[in-house]
């Protein structure tokens, strides 16, 4: 297969007429690249929007295709077990709050179009949880088997309890009681995005955009794990171009100043706008703009990696350092440093030990 290049991807994602240039041998690369990431269905959508889906070889429209009826599939499921979640015996919960993926499906924002899914988030009251996962296992969703580490780790240091898998559909299904772990000390106060719900056509509880944006940007830069780095990107970006406005972003930036994640927020506008050239208003791009300094080289020298396409097909010089670099800057934001060395150590034994 051939070597692409990273801007490649972005060429046709800003440009989807590139894609009439391609020959067979990159597209059998790009196909095998985009299922990798879960954007095959995006990217069939962004071709299809262009006006451009028809022109292009016969063997791209078919795994295109393909991957547009897996993406349509899912959505209907992603309804079907939504109301299924909220209409479990005995959910008993003030707020029920779907986050992420499901929620740019269930809101019908574009970020949720050619989604593909590995699980749902849904947002609760914390004093509601055991109650919550009781009337779950009820209707069939049971706890995966993980250690007794993994499990205290989830109840007590984390933001969500162990994930849930339906005994019957398969689905995986991740309770959150807030968005980073509480063992980080920099969860936030989760009321500001309480006040941030908005409700659906369909009457499913998601956040407001900005609060949805938000969220998605802290997910990216507040994790160890950035393999869908590409991807989320695209999130970040597609929520601004199909929300912006004023009121939207003065409400982000107050949401972001509020919870405390003002840092987060000033890094993802410098690399949608370093990488995607995502339009950003001149005062807002102002307000959050980053100084140059020695950290901040570091931090482009990981991200200006990590979130491009990753894959032994895409040149992506020095990604494997950058994204060990991005792994080990994650953990350290989410533990402190008694608690990382602890963990560490014990999954390095466990490791040893398997």
């Amino acid at each position: 297969m051939n070597k692409l290049t990273s801007q490649l991807f972005i060429q046709l994602y800003k440009a989807p007429e590139t894609a009439l240039n391609l020959d067979l041998g990159q597209w059998n690369s790009l196909i095998f690249i985009l299922r990798h990431h879960q954007l095959l269905a995006r990217y069939q959508f962004i071709f299809q929007r262009a006006g451009i889906f028809e022109r292009l070889p016969e063997y791209a429209k078919h795994h295109l295709t393909n991957a547009k009826i897996l993406s349509h599939k899912q959505r209907q499921q992603v309804f079907h077990e939504a109301k299924s979640i909220i209409g479990a015996f005995g959910f008993n919960s003030k707020h029920k709050i779907f986050l992420k993926g499901a929620a740019y499906t269930l809101s019908g924002q574009t970020a949720g179009v050619g989604r593909i899914y590995s699980d749902i988030d849904i947002l609760v009251d914390k004093q509601n949880l055991d109650e919550i996962e009781r009337s779950l296992v009820v209707s069939g969703w049971l706890t995966e088997q993980i250690t007794k580490y993994d499990d205290n780790y989830y109840r007590n240091w984390s933001h969500e309890i162990p994930p849930l898998r339906h005994g019957g559909r398969g689905t995986v299904l991740d309770i959150h009681h807030n968005i980073i772990p509480i063992i980080s000390g920099r969860a936030p106060n989760v009321s500001y995005l309480f006040e941030q719900v908005e409700i659906t056509r369909d009457g499913f509880s998601v956040l407001s955009p900005s609060a949805m944006t938000l969220h998605s940007l802290v997910h990216l830069f507040f994790n160890d794990d950035v393999k869908n780095g590409f991807r989320d990107l695209l999130d970040l970006d597609l929520l601004i171009k199909n929300n912006c406005s004023d009121y939207y972003w003065t409400n982000l930036i107050q949401l972001a100043k509020d919870t405390d994640f003002n840092m987060e927020l000033k890094l993802a506008i410098r690399y949608l706008t370093k990488i995607l050239q995502t339009p950003i208003p001149e005062n807002v791009l102002q307000e959050l703009k980053l100084p140059s300094s020695p950290a901040i080289k570091i931090i482009d020298f990981i991200y200006l990696r990590v979130l491009l396409p990753s894959h032994p097909l895409v040149n992506n010089r020095m990604y494997n350092l950058a994204n060990f670099m991005a792994m080990c800057r994650g953990h350290w934001l989410k533990m402190p440093m008694h608690i990382l060395i602890y963990h560490f150590s014990l999954k390095g034994i466990r490791s040893a030990i398997e």
